[in-house]
């Protein structure tokens, strides 16, 4: 029984190897939860102590304890109150992760305060905060997709709605601008936006120009647009796309530690794998992508002129990027014209079945047929083209926080695996196997490092007085199981506690199977999290 002059803890996490990432007590052997928060960290006898009759006791077994993971590069408000079971997060909670960070890439379905006034109702399983898409902003403020010189009142009506959703809790901004409409914002825009949420303590989250060719060039912009408007400045998805560009990782770690030497707060994101995620739009040349996807489809497409540039452009980047290959660009999942359904296809297979033989201009031809099928985005795939000396590069850097760059989907096949597997394929490939990082190193990019990011000073951290957000994982077998033909949880995340409660159980399961524990149902554990209303800046 407990000591009278200390209550009975609600649950306890007994025999692990606890890696807290508080440098004050970095390793413990049990941990003790009250009232969501942790209420001791120490000793198994010390802990055991806590121990009462309604005392939920974990044996970890030798296992690792340590802070919920949190994943500040999501996409999970899309669709989020489509059907319920994307409020319990299951892909995400299976991997480890207790706290996400949406509205990424430019892209938010409803303002910042709409969305977090609906999860306040309907509470989720995770933590979930949001940035404001400058996307939605622009299409809220009724700018055109292809307009790049905006008016004075134009911006004004920007900052408008960016200070009213920071005002709401939102954690900063982001930018796709990769996308419609972002890649017809000029940079004097997005410093004019940027500087709202610098002043309200938030930061500038960003899908940059490019990711390839101009990838030097984008990185420096968003330094520029640190610089000049005073936010935070937080990569998004880092990564060098294209073999033709590899050459340039160096460069680009060179370019952002001279700005963190100059006193400009950058950090970033990334997801461990070789191959993105894509929509056939990726492909267009974004002069012809600019004036929005309804003029590229009714007018460029059907332009003879128009039509032989654009391909032009396609087959050039099927070229250098992928050595004129394919078999590197793979469809998840689309019907044809001919009433044909392609799923984890790769396009030279298409073409092959088809009988043409797949040069990179059939290619090119294939994707363009895909076009005037893409229904928001509706057909997706990956396409192969970064390598992996270039995922090890970006994971050794220690303000790079790990992301899944995910969706919320309940077992949707065929999918990216970053949604099922990011974190775990980090602790089983790259610590594990490839002893590209330590694991101490890892988990700090897994944890504390988000947190810090983010502005969060009650997560991240396993210390007294924290929110309870926990993982016990089994460090010899954890890693990835999901592929893109067959979602899958990952292997050795055993247990998963979210502000005190258990919602991934190794014991309610057989050995193979995880399934969601008690926590899980309609008011879910999570908290809905706004922006801390103070000035932050992570201080690495």
């Amino acid at each position: 029984m407990p000591d009278s002059g200390r209550g009975a803890a609600d649950a306890v996490v007994l025999d692990a190897s606890v890696l807290t990432m508080d440098p004050a007590l970095p390793y413990a052997e049990a941990l003790a939860i009250t009232g969501g928060r942790i209420s001791h960290v120490g000793g198994r006898n010390e802990v055991a102590e806590l121990i009462g009759p309604a005392t939920d006791v974990i044996e970890a077994g030798g296992r690792v304890a340590c802070p919920g993971f949190v994943d500040i590069h999501t996409h999970t408000d899309l669709d989020l109150f489509r059907d319920p079971e994307h409020l319990l997060f299951k892909n995400y909670l299976m991997q480890g992760i207790t706290t996400v960070l949406a509205g990424n890439c430019g892209m938010s379905e409803m303002a910042p305060g709409e969305l977090l006034a609906r999860l306040d109702l309907h509470p989720p399983a995770v933590n979930f905060g949001t940035l404001a898409g400058h996307g939605y902003v622009r299409g809220a403020c009724g700018i055109p997709a292809g307009l790049e010189d905006l008016s004075g009142e134009q911006i004004e009506a920007m900052k408008g709605v960016f200070e009213k959703a920071m005002a709401d809790g939102a954690f900063g901004m982001s930018t796709g601008l990769e996308y419609i409409p972002g890649l017809s914002s000029r940079t004097a825009e997005l410093i004019a936006c940027a500087t709202v949420v610098a002043e309200h303590g938030g930061f500038y989250a960003s899908h940059m120009r490019s990711e390839g060719d101009h990838l030097l060039a984008a990185v420096e912009e968003a330094i520029r647009i640190g610089r000049d408007s005073g936010a935070r400045v937080q990569l998004s998805h880092l990564k060098t796309d294209g073999a033709c560009n590899w050459w340039k990782t160096d460069a680009v770690i060179g370019a952002i530690e001279a700005a963190r030497a100059d006193g400009i707060d950058v950090a970033g994101d990334q997801y461990p794998y070789r191959f993105f995620g894509w929509n056939p739009s990726i492909f267009i040349p974004g002069e012809h992508l600019a004036a929005g996807k309804p003029t590229l489809k009714s007018t460029y497409l059907r332009d003879p002129g128009h039509r032989r540039r654009i391909k032009a452009g396609i087959v050039d980047r099927i070229a250098r990027y992928h050595g004129g290959d394919g078999d590197l660009v793979v469809v998840f999942d689309w019907t044809d014209g001919r009433g044909q359904r392609w799923q984890g296809t790769s396009l030279s297979r298409i073409l092959t079945e088809r009988g043409v033989t797949p040069t990179p201009e059939e290619v090119a031809e294939l994707i363009l047929e895909m076009l005037p099928d893409e229904r928001d985005d509706a057909v997706m795939g990956t396409d192969l083209s970064t390598n992996d000396d270039a995922v090890r590069r970006y994971l050794s850097l220690p303000y790079l926080a790990v992301c899944t760059d995910g969706f919320n989907q309940p077992w949707l096949a065929p999918c990216h695996p970053r949604s099922y597997g990011a974190f775990p394929k980090v602790l089983g490939e790259y610590v594990r196997e490839k002893r590209t990082l330590p694991l101490e190193t890892a988990l700090q990019k897994m944890t504390s490092l988000p947190a810090s990011l983010m502005g969060l000073e009650d997560r991240g951290i396993l210390r007294a007085g924290m929110r309870a957000d926990v993982v016990v994982f089994d460090e010899a077998t954890v890693g990835e199981r999901a592929t893109f033909e067959a979602p899958a949880a990952p292997a050795g995340i055993d247990f998963v506690l979210v502000n005190g409660v258990v919602t991934v159980d190794r014991r309610t399961a057989a050995a193979d199977v995880f399934r969601l524990g008690t926590g899980s149902g309609q008011g879910g554990p999570g908290m809905v999290l706004r922006r801390p209303n103070r000035s932050a800046s992570a201080a690495l």
